[in-house]
């Protein structure tokens, strides 16, 4: 992929069943404003998309793109003044991506894409089997330390916490 493509780049092709977590086909499209010779103003459209954009945000009247470092350069962060833009818009991952991306996590964890992304949301820095465990947990209305896995997974009974105030008497 060119550093700065000017053209729309092709649209990704994914395998039915990716044996890897597909990369996003979601688009940053950027239009600055480009002053000609003549003093004209014409439109000039950048695309970025990842895995070399980053990251990208607004602040102080100012687009940043973050950008990846690649074999031909460093990690870059480009700022844009919002004055010197015709605009800017992000453009969601396609359905392709969103079947593929489906099919990686039910092959990989067994969870469609809406579950895993949502597991993913509530427990940073957590192990994906920790996440399912933390999950069924919830889902059971139990304590996760009751919940094992081992190929399949069991819940543990303690009849003791069963016991309401006046069973203890």
């Amino acid at each position: 992929m060119t550093r700065h493509p000017a053209t729309r780049p092709e649209p990704r092709a994914y395998p039915d069943t990716p044996t890897e977590e597909p990369v996003s086909d979601e688009l940053l499209v950027v239009t600055r404003k480009h002053y000609e010779a003549d003093g004209s103003v014409t439109p000039r459209t950048t695309y970025y998309r990842r895995p070399e954009l980053v990251k990208y945000s607004v602040g102080d009247g100012v687009l940043e793109v973050e950008l990846a470092p690649t074999d031909d350069a460093p990690r870059t962060t480009q700022y844009f003044p919002l004055t010197e833009l015709f605009g800017f818009a992000v453009e969601g991952p396609t359905a392709e991506y969103e079947r593929a991306f489906d099919a990686w996590t039910q092959t990989s964890f067994g969870v469609d894409a809406e579950t895993y992304r949502s597991m993913r949301r509530k427990s940073k820095g957590v192990t994906m089997a920790e996440k399912i465990r933390l999950q069924i947990a919830d889902g059971l209305g139990v304590d996760p330390d009751d919940v094992h896995f081992g190929g399949s997974f069991s819940i543990e009974e303690d009849d003791e916490d069963d016991l309401g105030p006046e069973d203890e008497k």
